[in-house]
């Protein structure tokens, strides 16, 4: 039930699904976009011997056939003395790979660029990476084994060397150091079985399979699937935490391979590569099984395999082909970021030494392609020395280019969205704001409305599809204090092709899309992220905040005075919408549409809504609750309205009494307000004073 405290009648709302404008005048903004290409370089006379005295002006870099300009170009040369690294003290949850040091969960803070040149300049940069979801745990042993061995006996002077590794979760376990003591001391507590229950399971099929007396053979493919994606969107993170560093960044790979289920994976492999080739980072993948022999009838250590397949070489065939796939997919990680894969062997040494080997000595070298289409195809590169015969030149042949949004599929916008909604540094050119609040639902769950505005200025009518109308793409998700992801909403918004064009010009330069949304939670704080794209020329904006939602039944009970009251939601709209019992704005058939701003213009209705919980009833059941607004400018009151008495529960099934005031902003001069609810539960003698500010503002003459 609605209360109306009209005192006059006005007149302005904006049309459905805009909002004030944030601002009347628009501001200035620039925009900078560059892209740096680097390629290492490795050159070798005709006897194998690094090549240290080559100049810019004797190398020519094509890129597709066409020559580039050379923007940057550094010699590292690993053979000159090292300066010792201190090992890094703060233990193994100090996250600082390609930064200074950072609170455990936090991202890493980028070095200073000088500083971070310095550091790692003349440098072997080597990262011993061990994915402990795939490995059995006598693999482990071994991998740690030859590991500690490589530490001891074949680490250089200029080596700086990290380890990470994939259990529950990814963890640097030691940050890039030269102390052997303290990579000894790490690799001695990898834990055997962290990585246990995330092995391969099943497909479904008991033929080849061992005779444990269970007839029944569990379907794990899409388990599988999820298990492939984990481990190499883990080598994605990594990459992308050692993107910082621009020399040439080495990972040795250990696992048991990756199974990949069809093209199913194919977009993660892909993301995985493309984020080590932009790193800098080359991976060498180590098979940790080594060399394996295949017994037709199963290994002594389990049952005898059942079916056919024994005796028809199927069995065989089947595990073959398994290792084969697994083993595809890390060669293909190797060879795409420029490095090498070492399978089917028992010695890890040559691992070592080939990084050893491929990074002596190299020449960095970085430029801006001149193609400045955002196709995603793949660019070749090719190298070419004038004036020395001879030489022998190692160098990626090439990269995939970003895509922008007319060159991206469904999966790839999606994609991209997501990143940006978890993003620690989101894209910021596309101005998001958004508001929230929380109404309490049967039980102890609660909503949260959440409003997210976009000024209509900032989307763009003409972009990727000229004809088409703009649609705006929006994502969300809250999380728990643990970083669980509670709650997550994804849709697209299509704009009314009344308000971006026709006969009466762009309406959408002057007004705001807004968006309206919900997550259902239990009382505890909570992250909320948004994430908004406008599919035009695909500018994105992120809006974070944190939301505390409280035990309103707990508090209630420590503080018997306290009203059990809502948020205060304000807005200037009400809007036709389908009853949605999760969602208590809707439950009259006319929603609120909340001001994201708090802006509103002196020709507006203000609408405040709010709710109180548990009131108490009489003899007759009646509630009797009070309510006003008062608006203050400082600690001058300059308005209240007279003091209106609810005695009807509006939504039994909630305990709850709906209030919703309509006030006139036109007797408010022009100004920042304080808005004051007073709620009083005039039979429990409870009561509450919540405040909200907001600016009325004068309207603009047209």
């Amino acid at each position: 039930m609605r209360i109306t405290a009209a005192i006059a009648v006005g007149a302005g709302c904006l049309a459905f699904g805009a909002v004030s404008p944030l601002g009347q005048q628009a501001i200035p903004t620039f925009h900078a976009n560059t892209t740096l290409v680097l390629v290492n370089l490795s050159v070798r006379d005709r006897n194998g011997n690094p090549v240290r005295d080559l100049r810019r002006g004797e190398i020519t870099l094509y890129e597709d056939g066409k020559p580039q300009t050379i923007a940057s170009f550094d010699f590292q040369n690993l053979s000159r003395p090292a300066v010792p690294v201190v090992a890094d003290t703060k233990g193994p949850e100090s996250v600082v790979i390609g930064g200074a040091a950072s609170k455990p969960g936090a991202p890493p803070a980028p070095l200073p660029l000088e500083e971070a040149k310095e550091t790692y300049r003349d440098r072997r940069l080597v990262v011993l990476y061990f994915d402990l979801t795939t490995m059995q745990p006598e693999d482990i042993e071994d991998v740690v084994k030859q590991a500690d061995n490589f530490v001891q006996k074949q680490m250089q002077p200029a080596d700086l060397v990290a380890i990470a590794s994939l259990g529950n979760t990814l963890q640097v376990n030691q940050d890039f150091t030269d102390d052997k003591d303290a990579l000894m001391k790490q690799l001695a507590e990898l834990n055997p079985s962290t990585g246990s229950g995330f092995e391969n399971g099943g497909d479904g099929t008991t033929d080849g399979t061992a005779d444990d007396g269970n007839s029944f053979a569990s379907d794990d493919t899409e388990f599988n699937l999820a298990n492939a994606d984990r481990s190499l969107e883990a080598i994605q993170t990594l990459a992308e935490m050692l993107a910082p560093i621009e020399q040439k960044k080495s990972v040795l790979f250990f696992s048991d391979g990756i199974s990949r289920s069809g093209v199913d994976n194919e977009i993660t492999l892909r993301s995985a590569v493309n984020a080590a080739v932009k790193a800098n980072v080359s991976l060498y993948s180590v098979d940790a099984r080594g060399l394996q022999a295949r017994v037709p009838g199963g290994s002594a250590n389990t049952a005898s395999t059942r079916g056919r397949g024994s005796y028809s070489g199927a069995t065989v065939l089947n595990a073959l082909n398994s290792q084969f796939s697994q083993q595809e997919t890390v060669a293909t990680l190797a060879n795409d970021t420029g490095g090498e894969a070492f399978l089917d062997s028992n010695d890890f040494s040559p691992a070592y030494t080939k990084v050893e080997t491929d990074t002596e000595s190299y020449y960095l070298i970085g430029y801006h392609s001149a193609d400045p289409s955002k196709d995603g195809r793949y660019r070749k590169i090719r190298i070419v020395v004038r004036g020395r015969p001879g030489l022998k030149l190692a160098f990626r042949p090439g990269y995939y280019a970003d895509r922008d949004i007319g060159h991206m599929d469904t999966s790839d916008r999606r994609a991209q969205l997501l990143d940006q909604l978890t993003s620690d540094t989101p894209d910021q050119s596309l101005p998001v704001y958004a508001n929230d609040g929380f109404l309490r639902l049967a039980g102890n769950r609660y909503f949260i409305p959440v409003s997210v505005a976009i000024p209509g200025s900032a989307i763009p009518l003409r972009g990727a599809h000229a004809n088409a109308t703009p649609t705006v793409d929006v994502d969300g998700m809250v999380r728990d204090q643990a970083l669980r992801q509670i709650g997550h909403m994804q849709d697209t918004v299509r704009l009314d092709s009344r308000l971006v064009g026709g006969s009466g010009g762009n309406a959408l330069e002057s007004r705001n899309l807004q968006y309206s949304t919900g997550f259902t939670v239990t009382p505890g704080v909570y992250e909320i992220r948004l994430a908004a794209r406008e599919n035009q020329s695909g500018q994105m904006g992120a809006f974070g905040t944190v939301v505390r939602i409280p035990d309103l039944g707990a508090e209630e009970a420590k503080q018997p005075s306290t009203l059990a009251l809502s948020s205060v939601l304000i807005g200037s709209q009400l809007s036709a919408t389908r009853p949605n019992r999760e969602d208590p704005l809707t439950a009259s058939g006319e929603a609120l549409v909340e001001s994201v701003t708090h802006v509103f213009s002196s020709r507006q209705h203000l609408y405040v809504y709010f709710e109180v919980y548990d009131p108490k009833l009489d003899a007759a059941g009646k509630p009797d609750v009070a309510t006003s607004v008062a608006f203050y400018r400082g600690k001058v009151r300059v308005f209240q309205t007279p003091l209106l008495h609810q005695r009807e529960v509006t939504d039994p099934a909630r305990h709850a009494v709906v209030v919703q005031l309509d006030l006139p902003l036109a007797p408010l001069a022009p100004g920042t307000y304080t808005c004051q609810v007073n709620a009083m539960d005039e039979l429990a003698q409870r009561f509450a004073f919540p405040r909200v500010p907001l600016l009325v503002r004068a309207e603009i003459a047209k």
